[in-house]
């Protein structure tokens, strides 16, 4: 099975023409609330560009050949190091967001700090099941009585 940068490629290109749309569309000085139809094009856009990312990611990470079978999970001292290091951001990152929280910091600021602990929460549960997990991948043909 090839893992193809094409598709993801063509997605972000998508995201980024659709991204541009909204922002064209939008007034001088920032039409907010942004309209139906524009919402609608930011949504899309977003969605077009996690899964673009997420691609690029995947053919990075695994290759443009998969094999199936059994991965074995391999710590090394880099990924030890990541671990540390993440988890420690995360907890100064929660620090931060109580204090925030307590001083009366305004929502935006409350926001971005909220959204830094969540991808150095995501990060670090990606480094932990690479470290201790490792990956499985059977490419089976489905058994469910669908004659496709």
């Amino acid at each position: 099975m090839n893992n193809s940068p094409i598709l993801p490629i063509v997605s972000l290109i998508l995201a980024g023409l659709l991204a541009t749309a909204v922002a064209l569309t939008v007034g001088p000085g920032g039409a907010i609330p942004l309209s139906a139809l524009q919402l609608g094009g930011a949504a899309g856009g977003l969605t077009l560009a996690v899964f673009g990312m997420q691609g690029l990611i995947s053919v990075g990470l695994e290759g443009r050949q998969l094999r199936p079978g059994i991965s074995v999970p391999h710590l090394t001292n880099p990924l030890s190091a990541a671990i540390v290091l993440v988890s420690l951001l995360l907890f100064a990152d929660a620090l931060l967001l109580g204090y925030g929280i307590v001083a009366g910091w305004r929502t935006g600021a409350l926001g971005v700090s909220a959204g830094a602990g969540c991808v150095f929460l995501a990060a670090l549960l990606v480094f932990y099941k690479e470290a201790f997990l490792g990956n499985e991948a059977h490419f089976d043909d489905r058994e469910d009585g669908v004659p496709w």
